[in-house]
This record gives structure tokens, C-alpha cells and sequence, in this order.
């Protein structure tokens, strides 16, 4: 399973608030911050950024590790096996029925 255009779609706020339940330090936060908020250029000409995080950097998985912890927590609760890393996931489960039924509540 793979989160489509999910590094283009992170919302910076959402992400920035479940940082702040993990790190005190705002230095570090704010240096986070600014990461998130930095421009790309497109084109020769630097375009502003409202979501989403760079790609290809090293910070972006551990970002994308700390928003999908709620995603392994409920796949723990319901007693799949899996392994994720940043928004590449397998999912193992026993039968075919239990993986069309994985995402329902």
C-alpha cells in the first residue's frame, strides 16, 4: 500500500501539533517549522509552500513516521502484522476476506 501524493499533502499544522506533544525544545520546532515552510523552485522561480514536505530528504520519513503512528496503532490494535516505512505499507493478514475488510471500521 502506498499513501498517494502523501508527502504533497501533509498538513503543516496537524504535523506541527503532534511534534509538540513529543518535543519541547521550540528551537528544534521552530527549525521544523521553517523546513516545512521553505519554498521550491519550479521553474527558476521559488514557489511558496503551504503543505505538504520536501521530498527526498532525510527529515521527511521520520515526519511522515511521527503523523502514521495512529495508522500503527490501530493496525497493532487489530492484530495485523505489517512493516511501514514513511507511507510505504504491507499489511499481512490471513486471508483474502480479512484484507479487503482491513480499512473498515
Amino acid at each position: 500500500m502506498d499513501l498517494s501524493k502523501f508527502f504533497d499533502r501533509v498538513n503543516h499544522d496537524i504535523l506541527m501539533g503532534r511534534l509538540e506533544k513529543r518535543i519541547e525544545d521550540k528551537r528544534v520546532l521552530g527549525l521544523i517549522r521553517r523546513y516545512l515552510e521553505a519554498g521550491v523552485m519550479v521553474s527558476g522561480v521559488v514557489v511558496e509552500r503551504h503543505e505538504g514536505t520536501p521530498q527526498g530528504g532525510p527529515l521527511s520519513p521520520l515526519l511522515a513516521n511521527v503523523l502514521l503512528d495512529e495508522v500503527d496503532k490501530e493496525l497493532e490494535r487489530r492484530g495485523h502484522a505489517f512493516v511501514r516505512y514513511a507511507n510505504d505499507s504491507n499489511v499481512y493478514v490471513r486471508s483474502r476476506h480479512a484484507g479487503n475488510g482491513c480499512w473498515r471500521g
